[in-house]
């Protein structure tokens, strides 16, 4: 588990694998794993189903997370919501930069928008959240390209982190707030196409042997 202070926003696409999975409470893990959790309303609105959005929204009303609102008075101030709208912009060249960057090397260039991982990513910036929790990995690159950094609690500039669902799933065995079969199972169940199937849940079975020694 990390420390209790430690601010992590969490992703859409964790937030749909958690409330799919019926064998057992992710959502749960999640509060044990990251005990101060943050959603960003972009990320709150990418939530399509209801039985999602009522889950997470029992979690903030509830006082459990934090819905982070950038134009909302109470979260950021006047002059902190017009740093919010450059940082936002900034971020939002980043993404259309790694889109350039694939297109020149000769890959596909994503054609999602990306709003929740840019809302995120720039609601880190303001608040030296560290962690983001997301299977996305559109973040961890954007993240190395430009070098984003937050303030730690010790003062010092570090680069944001994403915990992939790969790394979830490895902190949770970590931290014994599972059993290995059942977030085994929860791995498995996100992994959509049968061709990665067995190399991801190897690579996963891998980090969790290590984690026996």
């Amino acid at each position: 588990m990390i420390n209790s202070s430690e601010k992590v926003f969490i992703d859409s696409n964790m937030l749909i694998f958690s409330a799919s999975f019926r064998q057992a409470d992710v959502f749960e893990w999640m509060n044990q794993l990251y005990p101060n959790i943050y959603i960003h309303k972009e990320v709150y609105n990418e939530l399509l189903t209801l039985e999602t959005k009522t889950k997470v929204a029992e979690f903030i009303k509830s006082g459990q997370w934090q819905l982070f609102d950038p134009f909302n008075s109470q979260t950021l101030t006047f002059p902190e919501q017009e740093i919010y709208r450059q940082r936002l912009k900034d971020v939002t060249n980043a993404f259309h930069r790694m889109n350039i960057n694939r297109i020149s090397e000769g890959r596909e260039a994503k054609s999602v928008s990306n709003i929740g991982e840019i809302a995120t990513i720039t609601a880190c910036l303001m608040i030296s959240a560290r962690i983001i929790c997301s299977n996305d990995f559109d973040i961890r690159t954007v993240v190395e390209q430009e070098d984003y950094r937050v303030l730690s609690e010790n003062d010092e500039d570090v680069l944001i982190v994403q915990d992939s669902a790969e790394d979830f799933c490895l902190y949770c065995y970590q931290a014994d707030i599972s059993t290995r079969k059942l977030i085994r199972k929860f791995y498995k169940t996100i992994i959509f196409e049968a061709k990665d199937r067995d190399v991801k849940l190897a690579q996963l079975d891998n980090r969790l042997n290590q984690a026996e020694n």
